[in-house]
């Protein structure tokens, strides 16, 4: 199932591929990784039209990085481990992260209201605070309209201030965009400088992610990978985004960044290191603090926490929006073993199950 603006939840797609996993018990020493195979794997995945990057990593080791088929089939530019793609909702991670640094200094608090940064938020929305929205809980709709229909931020909010809510907040958990891009807005007031720019200079720019961001990473058009889908160009969402004001928020904060298979590990090794939040943060970005309604699977902040039916946990979060994919997940049982995948044609995304299964040391 895709939401209105097409990004994929991680729940809506995990119940078939984790249901291949048989049950086995935990183990007392973090099993090994066996990647042979891998790249054998996805060549022939590639011979029947898969393109993409896949990178796999434990610590700082890195053992499988690669590209596979056509990043621009027009054009034949291939697909690269160094080629730029949307990673669609993994965008919301670097949110959560970002509220949680404003929390180390003393800038807001997750438990904090929104009538605290907007006053002519209407009562009935006034008291959602920052966990509910980090959630998912907030009551919030999926979306308020199409990725590329341009509107700024004061426009966008007006409109979350007229769309009447779908459930009183903290009643339940029910992916929103919505409310990541109301976050990305609490982040500008919060940091007195745009979204983008705050995510650079706390995080991007300070941990060598020069090709992560939405228009202020160090990238060329012919580095940025075209969508296809059933055989037709999308094009690529920065082409959809040229607008002289920037992205349209109906991305902002939920979606559309822009990042390579390396820059995605880095951000996560340098999480999982302590570079970036202290401990008490990194609870709670991987807090499992809501139950998505599967019984094994957890929200954080923007961070889904899985429980696998072999005793293990994997960490991550996905992204899409019908041409292209995006998947990032780890695993703490597992030294923290990494794995991240990008596509450029979303029937690809199925690659991500075959992927993983390897990886557990399953058929894939």
């Amino acid at each position: 199932m895709v939401s209105a603006l097409g990004f994929l939840t991680m729940t809506t797609r995990s119940r078939a591929l984790f249901a291949a996993i048989p049950l086995a018990a935990a183990c007392a020493t973090p099993p090994t990784a066996d990647t042979t195979g891998l790249d054998d794997l996805l060549l022939e995945e590639a011979a029947g039209g898969f393109a993409g990057s896949v990178l796999v990593a434990r610590g700082g080791d890195v053992l499988h990085r690669a590209g596979y088929g056509l990043a621009d089939r027009e054009a034949g530019v291939p697909f690269r481990p160094e080629t730029v793609s949307t990673i669609g909702s993994i965008t919301k991670q670097f949110t959560g992260a970002a509220i949680l640094r404003l929390q180390e200094r003393g800038r807001l608090r997750v438990d904090d209201p929104v009538g605290r940064f907007f006053p002519d938020a209407p009562p009935d929305r006034a008291g959602i605070t920052i966990h509910e929205l980090l959630t998912h809980t907030a009551g919030l709709p999926p979306a308020l309209g199409s990725d590329e229909e341009y509107i700024g931020r004061d426009d966008y909010l007006e409109a979350v201030w007229r769309t009447e809510l779908q459930y009183p907040p903290g009643e339940r958990h029910d992916y929103s965009n919505t409310g990541y891009s109301v976050l990305a807005a609490i982040i500008e007031l919060s940091s007195g400088t745009s979204y983008e720019e705050f995510l650079r200079r706390e995080f991007f720019d300070p941990l060598g992610m020069q090709h992560t961001g939405y228009r202020l990473a160090d990238w060329s058009e012919t580095h940025v990978a075209a969508g296809y889908r059933d055989g037709r160009r999308f094009g690529r969402v920065t082409d959809k985004q040229s607008h002289e004001d920037g992205f349209s928020w109906h991305l902002v904060g939920n979606g559309g960044i822009h990042s390579t298979i390396e820059d995605m590990a880095r951000w996560v090794r340098a999480l999982r290191g302590g570079e970036v939040l202290d401990a008490e943060s990194l609870d709670a970005l991987f807090g499992e603090h809501v139950d998505e309604g599967y019984g094994d699977s957890f929200y954080g902040y923007g961070w889904v926490t899985f429980h696998l039916p072999n005793g293990e946990r994997m960490v991550g979060h996905n992204g899409g929006n019908g041409f292209f994919f995006a998947d990032l997940n780890f695993f703490p049982d597992r030294d923290d073993l990494l794995y991240c995948l990008f596509v450029n044609d979303a029937r690809s995304e199925e690659v991500t199950g075959r992927i993983r299964r390897l990886l557990l040391g399953q058929a894939p």
